[in-house]
Parts: structure tokens; sequence; C-alpha cells
């Protein structure tokens, strides 16, 4: 390990000493983003980027520097990105941990979609730069040292016909996006309307009964066209999908996995002066998706082990793959009898810009978050009331028994949740001399009624839980010379008492964490940046009432992120970027299984830690000609967990009894993801292949150790207003999977195989 790291500096000091000189220039915005100010100089829009390489979108002012991926509204249009998941796999150290199905049950992270950059899933979700997680949530496990860090289902924010950009950014970013940020933050920008009036309509169809349509419409309206709109409608539907299994290796339905969602979408702005502008934003997201909960064991999948599978779970520690193999097939159950999870969401963003100062937005901003989640787990005792087994699925006797079969609640949701946002935010933007000051207040009011069914009383018990916080930020942007911006800033977060269920009275906090970001170009060719950042991270209101193994509280997150960085281009055509960074958390929680010999059973303990996470990604990028565009891009990273308050870590801990912790970590993910992005565009035509190869997967909890997944597109241009479009995913039916549970066995989450989309867009 440390010769690798000595190799990732060495390599960042080669590329500093090969800077020289620079005329470097200060960027700033008109209101339409269709030109931009460098000083007294304007350019045109197809300038994309500022004298240190850095991406320049309607929000680029709060950052200085950082690792910044930006997924165009172009690039989707060209891929046909079917939601914000598929769009952001392509950025090197972002991935995804899943059951291979859209949804999940309410409360499991585990059956949940959630993600991770460069290895740490503590990622902020923004929308237009608001976050849009709710501090009382608890839809993704009720406590943090076990649930998604992440706490936003990236799938069921925006359809992606709103999306007008989406900004990947590594590591805490700039002071707005809050102390909590560890790993980065997705920052996804709505469409806007345009000038002119116009439509789309895009029809699509393919493999396992997948539909997708979408129509949008955008235009102007007033004398001076002064009021814009944008408004889309969106279903997204498919059947049962398949996948590739990598342990039987043959291809498989996954029973259970049909889903139908719909959006709604609305976007109105007024510009009122160059300065003065006002936003109203409405969205509606809805959705049922199936829940198989895990992919059988096909190995164990007959009468005889069915039998042996229901008989094992009447003695003791017969539930769980460990000690009674195939038990997941009993989930089946789940799947054949109807279980499902379903959403429905309303979101209204009411924004006001009252001023623009080079680049930055003075604005206040009013949002309104109502989000309820229900699911039905439907599924029939496998040891009936007389004693004996429900039948096997692919028995004769199954189809009868089914369908005779009373539930005892019929489709009555087994879970429900109602989770509320309300807040105001006040930004103010002045730059004075060479300092742009930039300071923000929010106000939030987060409320979540749970409903769930107690399965011992058959009653329903209800928990509400509210929450006050306040979060702000100043930071000052020092432009220090043409080439060299410095800045420092402070962030506060105030945290009320949860009050309202058991957990009432705790949880109140205030914090401060200072940030310093510096970003420096030698040359026209060449800049770097260098940041640290304080972090802080609020436990749930759960751990409060959980004690560590030595019997010590659960405490907040906090630690510190470190980030470095080198852009290089070589040429006009050719650019490298690496990134470095290194997060030192003085108290991290996390909660994992062990073998209690005492229960004969896994047994979970929660622990205060110490963790040391070390990230690199390094990626280049080449026109080759004006047809051909090639990106190459390597990450690795490696997590330490180290005992604290006396306590050690149980040896037995990891997948094999002969490891620890951190073994245990590490072997939960590739330790190295490669990705390859290739595209090709001549008049018509327009084809791209996009290639991700995860190594060093361990076998004890993935079917394989490698595995490169393909996903391939092409487009035909037939006239200015009708294209055509082909979409492969998983070009070459790959078995694999992004997610382990030593409780349902290796195999369990599988990743959708081989599926194709034919389409049309037509534009009016």
């Amino acid at each position: 390990m440390k010769r690798r790291n000595s190799y990732i500096l060495a390599s960042l000091a080669a590329l500093l000493l090969t800077g020289g000189s620079v005329t470097g220039v200060h960027a700033a915005f008109d209101e339409n983003l269709n030109t931009y100010t460098l000083d007294a100089v304007v350019v045109n829009a197809d300038r994309t980027k500022n004298q240190f390489g850095d991406t320049i979108t309607e929000q680029s002012y709060y950052r200085t520097g950082g690792d910044v991926k930006v997924i165009t509204r172009e690039e989707i249009d060209k891929r046909h990105y079917t939601d914000v998941t598929e769009a952001i796999k392509r950025v090197p150290g972002v991935t995804f941990t899943n059951a291979g199905y859209r949804g999940g049950e309410y409360g499991y992270n585990s059956y949940n979609n959630s993600m991770a950059i460069n290895g740490d899933s503590r990622v902020i979700v923004l929308v237009d730069g608001r976050r849009v997680d709710n501090t009382t949530s608890t839809r993704f496990g009720d406590r943090a040292s076990s649930a998604g860090r992440t706490m936003v289902d990236l799938n069921q924010v925006v359809s992606m016909a709103d999306v007008d950009k989406i900004e990947v950014i590594k590591g805490p970013g700039a002071s707005v996006y809050g102390a909590d940020a560890t790993g980065g933050v997705i920052n996804i920008i709505t469409r806007k309307g345009t000038t002119e009036n116009q439509g789309t309509i895009d029809l699509s169809t393919g493999s396992w009964k997948k539909h997708i349509y979408t129509v949008t419409y955008s235009g102007a309206a007033g004398n001076d066209k002064s009021w814009k709109y944008f408004a889309s409608v969106t279903r997204n539907m498919a059947g049962n999908s398949k996948y590739h299994d990598g342990l039987t290796d043959r291809d498989h339905t996954y029973t259970g996995t049909n889903y139908k969602e719909d959006g709604v979408s609305l976007r109105v702005d007024k510009e009122i002066s160059d300065k003065q502008n006002l936003k109203i934003w409405y969205n509606h997201q809805n959705g049922k998706d199936g829940y198989p909960i895990t992919a059988r064991d096909w190995r164990y999948w007959s009468q005889s082990d069915w039998n042996r599978i229901i008989e094992r779970t009447t003695r003791p520690g017969g539930y769980g793959n460990t000690d009674n193999p195939g038990y997941r097939n009993l989930f089946s159950l789940d799947a054949l009898s109807g279980s499902y999870n379903a959403y429905r969401n309303n979101d209204l963003d009411v924004s006001y810009t009252f001023n623009k100062d080079n680049g930055m937005e003075s604005f206040v901003r009013f949002y309104n978050q109502q989000h309820h989640y229900w699911g039905v787990d439907r599924y029939p005792s496998w040891i009936l009331d007389d004693g004996s087994y429900v039948p096997f699925p692919d028995s004769p006797e199954w189809s009868s028994f089914i369908k005779n079969y009373k539930f005892s609640r019929g489709l009555s949701p087994t879970t429900t949740y109602d989770e509320t946002n309300r807040g105001v935010q006040l930004q103010y933007g002045k730059s004075i001399g060479i300092n742009d000051v930039l300071a923000s207040i929010t106000y939030d009011k987060a409320y979540m009624r749970k409903v769930s069914l107690n399965r011992k009383t058959n009653k329903n018990e209800i928990t509400t839980v509210d929450r006050k916080s306040l979060f702000g930020f100043v930071q000052d942007k020092i432009h220090l010379n043409d080439h060299w911006d410095l800045t420092p800033a402070i962030r506060f977060n105030h945290y009320t008492d949860y009050t309202g269920g058991k957990y009432s009275g705790v949880g109140g906090d205030t914090i401060w964490t200072p940030t310093l970001n510096t970003e420096y170009a030698f040359s026209d060719s060449l800049s770097a940046y260098l940041g640290w950042t304080k972090v802080y991270r609020p436990i749930k209101a759960r751990d409060y009432s959980l004690k560590t193994p030595n019997g010590d509280p659960l405490k907040e997150e906090k630690g510190d992120v470190y980030t470095l960085g080198i852009k290089k281009d070589f040429g006009e055509n050719t650019e490298l970027a690496v990134h470095y960074d290194w997060t030192d958390m003085s108290n991290a929680v996390t909660y994992y299984s062990v073998w209690d010999t005492s229960k004969n059973d896994f047994s979970s303990k929660a622990v205060n830690a110490k963790e040391k996470k070390k990230s690199f990604n390094i990626t280049l990028d080449r026109k080759i000609n004006d047809k051909w565009n090639v990106s190459w891009a390597y990450t690795y990273l490696h997590d330490k967990w180290e005992a604290k308050d006396g306590e050690e870590f149980d040896p037995d801990i990891s997948l094999s009894t002969n490891s620890n912790v951190n073994t245990m970590i590490n072997k939960l993910r590739p330790a190295n993801h490669y990705t390859v992005n290739v595209s090709y565009e001549q008049g018509k035509w327009y084809t791209g292949l996009l290639a991700n190869w995860y190594t060093s997967c361990d076998t004890e909890a993935f079917t394989h150790k490698r595995a490169l997944v393909l996903d391939w597109n092409l487009n035909y241009e037939i006239n200015k207003s009708l294209s055509t479009y082909v979409t492969v995913t998983n070009l070459t039916n790959q078995a694999y999977e992004n997610a382990y549970s030593a409780y349902n066995g290796k195999g369990a989450a599988p990743q959708p195989g081989r599926a194709f989309m034919i389409g049309a867009k037509y534009k009016f």
C-alpha cells in the first residue's frame, strides 16, 4: 500500500513540474447561460470550461476545484439513458448496491437501491441545488449504523425527460452541499423552457415487455417571451426481467421484478430583468414495483430441497443460508403471491432570484415535499395450520393452492410511510473586489409517519416523528490573482431533538464545520486543486437507544476529508485528470454480523470505530478526430477500520473465519473498477459503447472474480424531425452482482441480463 501511495503522489508531482505561467480570466454567466462573461471578454456557449479546466454549469460557482463529472442533455439524448442510475454509472468511482430490481422493501437498506462514490455511501442528492432527503426518514433503515446512507432512491427523484444535466461531485466539495456529504454529491439540474415552442414524443419498447413513453413540450409566452415553460409526461413499465445466473451458468426469469412508474413535471421561469427571475417547479412521481426479495438459488430448486429447507427452519439455526443452504428459495413465495412496494411523490419548489453578482445568485426559495410510500409483503406461511408444508411452486399442487389460499390481510399495506419536508432558504452573494462572498441559511421541517403491521397481533403500530433543522454557510472565494483561487468557508448545522415516538427528546445538536479549498492554474494546460473539509453526520433516532458491545452509546460521525487533484491537457484533444482523496473519520458507526455460538446464529453489533479510506481515480479523455471520442478511467479504493473505546473486533466478523472487519468491508466490493467509453458520430449516425470492468471481486461474496459489462446504443437521424435508435444493456449477458448478504447467500442479487430496446423520437 505504501508503494502504491508513493506512486500516486509521484505521478501528481510529475504533472505539476510540467507547469508554466498562465494568463487567466475570471468567469461569470448571463442568466440564460448562452454566453459567459470572462472579465471584459465574451465567448460563445460552446466554451464549457473555465481557466482551471472545470466544467461550467449553472451552479459551478459554488465550487473551487474538485473532481466533477457532468452528464449533459446532449449525452442523455444520444445514449437514451432511462434513469439517473443508468446515466451516472459511467462515472469513474460511482457504484451501486441493489437486489437487481427496482424499488425495494421500505425500512431495509439491503433490498433498496443505494449508491457510493469512491466507496463512500454518505452521498447527498440535490435537485437544482436543493437537498431532497428527509432527516426523519427511516425507509432505508432506522439506524445510521446499518441503513442506506444516501437516503434517496435516485430513480424515484425525477424522470430522465426532466433532466438537463447531472453533476457528480466526488468528495464533500463546496460548503453549500452540507457537512455530511462525505462521499460526494449528485446534483440534478432540471430542464428550462426554450424561446421557441417545441415538443417531442419518444416511444420505445423491448425485452421483458418493457415500454417507455415520453412526451415533452417547451416554449415561451408573453409579448417579450419572458415566460418560459417546460412540461413532461413519462411512463416506464416492464414485466419480469431475466438474468444470467453465475452459480448455474444458465438464464433464468427473475419472478416478481415487474414494475410500472409514471411521472409528470412542469417548470415555469419568468425573466423579470437581467438580474431577477422567478422559477416554479412541480414534480410528481409514482410507481408500483414488484418485490421478490431475492433471486432463487437454483442449485436447490427441487421438491426434495424444498422440504429439507422448510424442515430445517423448525430447528435452531435454520434461518439463513449459512446453516440452511437454499434458504432464500422460501422468499419466492413473496414474488408468486404479489408482494410489491409503491410510492407517490409530490414536490413543489418556488425560487425568486433578486440579484446576480459575478455569477452568484441571491434568492429566496420555498419548497414542499410530500412523499408517500407503502408496501405489501404478502406470502403464505411455509408451514400451514395443519402442520403440512406449503406446496413446492413447481409442483402440480401449487396452482390450486395459491388460487384458494386465504391471506390474512389480502392486499392491505404491510407498512406505510408518509414523509414531508417543508422549508425556506435564503441565499445572498456579493462580489467585493477580489472576494466573492456567498452566504445561505435554510430552515427545514421534516415529518415522518409510519404505520406498520405487527405480525404477532395482526394490528397496526403507528409512529410519528418530526424534527426541525437549520443549515447555513458562509464562503469567500478569494481570487488571489488570475490563476489562483482560495475559498475558506464555515458551515453551521443545528438539529432539534426528535419529537414524537419512543425516541422523543434525543438528537439535538449544534455543530460548526470549517472547509478550505484552493485551485491553481500553472499554465493554460495544467491546474491543480487541494481541499480539506471537516465532516459531521448525525446518527438516527433509534441509534440513541443502541449500545456498543462494551455498553457505550453510539456517537455522531465526525472526521476530516482531504482531496488532491491534477488536470493536464496534452494539446487540444487530450485531457488527463488525477484525483486522490483521504477520509479520516475519528468516529464512524457501523453494524456487522458475527457468528454467535451461544445462539447458533448470526448476531449483529453496533460500534463506534475509526475509519481511514483512500481512493484514487485517473481519467484520460481523448478526441481522436471529428468522429471518434474515447474516455478511459481507473478507480481504486481501500478502507481500514480500527476499533476504539477499548473494543476489539471479533475475528469471526467476516466472510471467512480467519479474517477481520477490514477484510470483510473490502471483500464486499470490487477492488478495481475500469471504465472505457467510446463514441462515433458521422452524419446522421451516432453510436456509443460503455464498458465497465470490475476486477478483484472476492468469490466468497460474488459469483465471479471479474465482470465485464458492456452497454451499446445506435442512433440514426431520418430527418430533422424524426430519429430512431436501439440500445442494448449488458451486451454479453454477463452474470454479475453488486451486493452480498451472508443471510441470503452468494448470487442472491443478480443484475439484469442482456436487454434490447428499440425506439423512435419525433420532434414537432
